[in-house]
Parts: structure tokens; C-alpha cells; sequence
């Protein structure tokens, strides 16, 4: 292989507070340089500047990688901009001198994107849509092979044509679960070529898991390793239950999931001995309003000092990998955050899913766990926590199912790994 081999990633950095994010950059940097050592690569993130340095991405050494800044946003005079990074690309080789981005970009042999797993959509009421989809013009545009990684396509409803463009024009896509495939195979119509646009799994998946050692508190510790207690493991989602209101108006639901959420930990402290430990995966400060945290420690407020010994609320100091050891050592898991509820299903944990996207139902569908998913937006509050009860109660039979359809995830996710790690490889002779 050559040693000047380069490759640069959109969509996933390990600057974001959110640990499913943090978990598409691990998997996918630690995937290609532990198939492909001589290869150089460049991450786009959402800090300043470029900087060089090392990152943990699996339970081996830390790999040495170049960050470069990419935003979007009204300050177009800063070389991380979007508008800036376009124009600049535009501007032929001088252009590609004063701006690093654009550079590095035009040095790769292949640009990767992700998306962020779940963000090549305009379902968003923000303009997310013109960064996901912008960057990714700006390197088709740049003539650059761009490969899309295991993702979710859609839904789209302005922004149709734009995202089918981009598909067609990639060297190849992944979609992460047999559902948005359906979407991707349809963006692309005849066009669709099965050599090239691939049915997948998620890339967290292959997530490697490492125990935090100093990093968690040695009481806390003790707590999830007393096997004389039923653990449960439940992530709320700060997005969806900090602003109250904002689950039925803007996402649909039929019942308030603050209420959803409280009337089910009350059953589990009212007719089960089990203990339960609140699993932030978005780590944003309290008071923001996306933040895990807040919500946990809201719940454990709201039920009262007379559970105080039953219920803890994790920690925020710990990365992808060391959340994701956390979650393995629950008896049984629930979450609203997807990639919280990868890291129990991809550790054999009976898991289960309080979800208001079709997406989530697409993955654990892969590993066969569909009636595991109970969506708001089809069921009253009431229905939702006596499912779930029902779910933990038979936590026993679902560890046993869930076992080897798991391996067979995780095979397909080794997998397609070294595919793409092949596709990439073969692209360094262009």
C-alpha cells in the first residue's frame, strides 16, 4: 500500500457530547486502521483549526489522526465554514492552498461519511440538512470518491432530489438495516446496483467494550457487581422529556413520556426488588436541553428519597467504550437513545426500546428483537409501561434468543467492515 494512502470522515468525531456519535467515529476509525495500518486519516469535527493528535478508539493503543473544523452557520468568513470551504474549492489550487479542509479533501483517495448514523434526513426542523448534504456535495463537486457508511436514509420530503443526487453520484452507500434500504434502493431507482449499494448493520455493532477502571467510582462499581440484585439499565432521552411538551407537539406522541417514563419506574420500585441505574448517553451540561443527565437526575428526584438506595444515576466522564461496558453488566436495559440500546442488544443484554423513529425498529429487527420496540406515537402511556414490564419479566427467554442472533450481527458487521476496508484500499490506485 502506499504510504501517502489518505482518507477523511464526515459525520462522526470524538468532539460530540453524544456517545452514539462518539461510537460511529470509534467503530469506523478503529476499523480501517487495524485492517489498513498505513493509512492516514483526517476527521472532520466540529472544533477549530486542524490539529493532530491520538485517540482511544478500541481497547488497543490509541491511533494517531489529523482533525480539521467543519461547520456550518452564519460566520462564512471562518475557514471551517461550509460557504467558506466551498468557495475556497471553487477557487481552484489556490483555494485548496489557504484552506485545509478543502485540502485535505482533495489529498484523500476517498472521503467517508456517516451522518451521524441517523442525520441524512430533512425531518429535522433545523438546517441540518444543508450541512449533512453539504458536505457531501462539496466533495463530489471536488471530484472525490465519497463512500457513505452504514446509515439511515430519510425520511426526506423537500430535500428528495438533493439526497438522491448525492446516492447515485457516491462510489458506494451502506445503509444500516434492511428498512432504509428500502428507502436507499428506491432513492436510486434504476441506478441501483447491488455491488455497490449494500444492506448492513450498524457500525456500533463492532464497538469494542472497555471497562473504565479508575474512571468509575469504586461504590458505583460495587453496586452493578452485587449479583444478589436484579440491575436494570434505563437511558431517558434529554431531547424528549427536559421540555415538556415537546413529545406531543413536535414528535407525536399520545401520551406525555415524562409521565410514560415515571409511571414505569414506579411499577419496577413498586412490584419488582430490581435496581435501577440511569444511563445518561447524551452528556450535555444540565440546563441544556438535550441533556441525559438532567432527565436522570430529574427521575431520581421525582421518585422520592424513599428509593434512594435502588436507584444511582451514571456517570458522564466516560467515553463510548466504557459506556458501553457499563450497559453489558445489566440484567436487563432500556433506552429512547438508539445507540444506547446498540450497546445492550451488541453485548446480549435483553433490551428494550421506548422509540419514536422507525429506525430503531429497522435494528433490532436485525437481531431479531422487533417486538421489543414500543413507539409512542401508536400507544397511550399505559400500554407502553405494561409492555415494558412484560419485556423485563422476560428477560430470562430474551437472553437466550437474543444470543445468536447477536453473533450473527456482529459476524455481518466484521464483515462488512472488511469490505469496506476493501473498497477503500482498492481506491488508493485511482
Amino acid at each position: 500500500m502506499k504510504r501517502d494512502f489518505k482518507a477523511s470522515l464526515f459525520g462522526a468525531s470524538p468532539r460530540t457530547l453524544n456517545m452514539g456519535v462518539n461510537a460511529l467515529f470509534a467503530s469506523a476509525t478503529a476499523g480501517l486502521v487495524r485492517r489498513l495500518p498505513d493509512l492516514q486519516i483526517t476527521v472532520f469535527d466540529t472544533a477549530k483549526g486542524m490539529r493532530y493528535e491520538k485517540a482511544r478508539v478500541d481497547d488497543h493503543e490509541p491511533v494517531p489522526l489529523r482533525f480539521i473544523g467543519f461547520r456550518t452557520g452564519r460566520r462564512f468568513y471562518r475557514p471551517e465554514n461550509l460557504r467558506f470551504m466551498q468557495f475556497a474549492a471553487r477557487a481552484g489550487a489556490l483555494g485548496r492552498m489557504f484552506n485545509p479542509g478543502v485540502r485535505a479533501i482533495m489529498e484523500s483517495n476517498v472521503v467517508l461519511d456517516v451522518s451521524g448514523g441517523d442525520s441524512f434526513t430533512d425531518m429535522y426542523p433545523d438546517d441540518r440538512i444543508d450541512g449533512i448534504a453539504g458536505c457531501k456535495e462539496l466533495v463530489l463537486e471536488s471530484g472525490r470518491p465519497l463512500l457513505l457508511l452504514p446509515q439511515t436514509y430519510g425520511p426526506f420530503d423537500e430535500s428528495l432530489d438533493r439526497a438522491s443526487r448525492i446516492v447515485r453520484e457516491s462510489v458506494a452507500c451502506y445503509a444500516r438495516d434492511e428498512r432504509s434500504f428500502e428507502n436507499l434502493r428506491s432513492m436510486l431507482g434504476h441506478e441501483f446496483d447491488s455491488d455497490r449499494h449494500k444492506c448492513g448493520v450498524d457500525m456500533a455493532f463492532g464497538l469494542s467494550v472497555r471497562d473504565p477502571q479508575d474512571g468509575l467510582d469504586r461504590d458505583l462499581r460495587d453496586w452493578i457487581g452485587d449479583v444478589g440484585a436484579s440491575t436494570i439499565g434505563f437511558n431517558p432521552s434529554g431531547l424528549i422529556g427536559n421540555t415538556p411538551g415537546i413529545d406531543r407537539e413536535k414528535y407525536g406522541f399520545r401520551s406525555g413520556y415524562q409521565a410514560t417514563v415515571m409511571d414505569f419506574l414506579s411499577r419496577l420500585m413498586k412490584e419488582t426488588d430490581a435496581r435501577v441505574l440511569l444511563v445518561p448517553h447524551v452528556m450535555s451540561a444540565v440546563g441544556t436541553s438535550e441533556s441525559d443527565l438532567e432527565m436522570c437526575q430529574w427521575l431520581k428526584r421525582s421518585l422520592g428519597d424513599d428509593h434512594a438506595g435502588r436507584i444511582r444515576v451514571g456517570p458522564v466522564g466516560l467515553d463510548q467504550c466504557e459506556v458501553k461496558w457499563m450497559i453489558s453488566k445489566m440484567d436487563w436495559f432500556c433506552g429512547t437513545r438508539m445507540h444506547a440500546t446498540i450497546a445492550g442488544l451488541s453485548t446480549g443484554v435483553p433490551t428494550a426500546t421506548i422509540s419514536y423513529s422507525d429506525k430503531a425498529l429497522g435494528v433490532f429487527e436485525s437481531c431479531g428483537q422487533g417486538a421489543e420496540v414500543f413507539d409512542p406515537r401508536v400507544l397511550e402511556g399505559n400500554e407502553i409501561v405494561e409492555r415494558l414490564m412484560d419485556s423485563y419479566r422476560r428477560r430470562g427467554e430474551t437472553r437466550s434468543s437474543l444470543g445468536n442472533a447477536v453473533r450473527e450481527v456482529k459476524a455481518q458487521a466484521v464483515a462488512q467492515m472488511d469490505e469496506i476496508a476493501s473498497i477503500v484500499e482498492g481506491l488508493s490506485t485511482r
